[in-house]
């Protein structure tokens, strides 16, 4: 029955609108403290394209990181039906989406015609933010894929790292461990280090660019949890 109902676009929509709301209530009412925003701060006021990361679970702090005034958002969504819901969401918000995958983003066939790669290639050319959760929709937890890696290399747009945890909070049991945020606590957004790939990089350097960034989104992002009162959680 739940699943006959999830088929349906009204149900998708209706749920897409209760995530959204319950976000923007969190953004608002949280007290947040931003760390490392040197990070960051030149890379948006620039008003180029970039590529953000941020972990899966911690989807639904995703917008507390983003004024308006900041790049127009991008968000790569898979395919799924709980892709669907995820989309809604991004109407509710006023953020676009991209439909396809952080591990297939850059395969070389994007260069000639794969819809998903041409969108995420506009999106950047005309300044905006793609925003990809690289474990996600399935995992493994907390691991980074080379895919936006060799996306950035072919559009020449830096990778900006962006970690998330809040005081008041619920986590389930997924293979996540998602973070359902409770509003009126505290919060932290932590910028991780930009990054870029260089046209001439090679797969071993591209690899170990890979490795460094999804090392430090794991340790910022324990940091914060600890600094909220949480157990860290362990990538999968």
């Amino acid at each position: 029955m739940f699943k006959r109902l999830m088929r349906s676009s009204f149900m998708q929509a209706c749920l897409g609108g209760l995530v959204a709301s319950w976000m923007t209530l969190v953004k608002y009412t949280t007290r947040w403290d931003i760390l490392y925003p040197e990070r960051a701060q030149p890379l948006i006021d620039g008003q180029h394209g970039l590529i953000a990361l941020t972990f899966h679970s911690r989807f639904l702090l995703l917008t507390s990181a983003w004024k308006r005034s900041y790049q127009h958002p991008h968000v790569l969504i898979s395919r799924s039906r709980d892709g669907a819901v995820v989309a809604w969401t991004c109407r509710w918000l006023g953020l676009s989406t991209v439909r396809g995958s952080a591990r297939n983003a850059a395969k070389t066939k994007i260069k000639g015609g794969g819809k998903a790669g041409r969108e995420i290639l506009d999106a950047i050319d005309q300044g905006g933010c793609v925003v990809i959760t690289p474990d996600g929709p399935r995992g493994p937890r907390q691991r980074v894929p080379i895919g936006p890696f060799r996306l950035a290399k072919l559009s020449g747009a830096p990778i900006l790292p962006c970690t998330f945890t809040v005081a008041r909070r619920r986590q389930f049991k997924s293979w996540d461990r998602f973070v359902l945020p409770l509003p009126f606590g505290r919060g932290q957004i932590v910028w991780g280090t930009p990054v870029r790939v260089p046209q001439d990089m090679n797969e071993t350097g591209i690899e170990r660019l890979r490795a460094r960034v999804e090392t430090e989104m794991n340790q910022l992002m324990a940091e914060a949890d600890r600094a909220m009162g949480h157990a860290p959680v362990e990538a999968g």
